[in-house]
């Protein structure tokens, strides 16, 4: 994935989206990985009968070592 691609995924969520780094239960060496981008958004609904949308941008690497069956 390019800058340009993970800046065009990105651009639909707000600014203060948090981005984080999944890591499954693999082991990864010292390298270079591609990673998948993840958007999970939900409604908080607060005290006082309020909501608020939240966004959690998630990246995840592919691991190129694992073998598919």
């Amino acid at each position: 994935m390019t800058k340009a691609e993970l800046i065009d995924a990105m651009a639909e969520y707000p600014d203060d989206a948090l981005v984080v780094i999944e890591v499954h239960d693999t082991m990864l060496a010292e390298d270079l990985y591609d990673f998948t981008l993840d958007a999970i958004s939900w409604t908080q609904f607060n005290t006082l009968h309020t909501s608020e949308e939240m966004h959690e941008l998630r990246l995840t690497a592919i691991n190129h070592h694992e073998t598919i069956n």
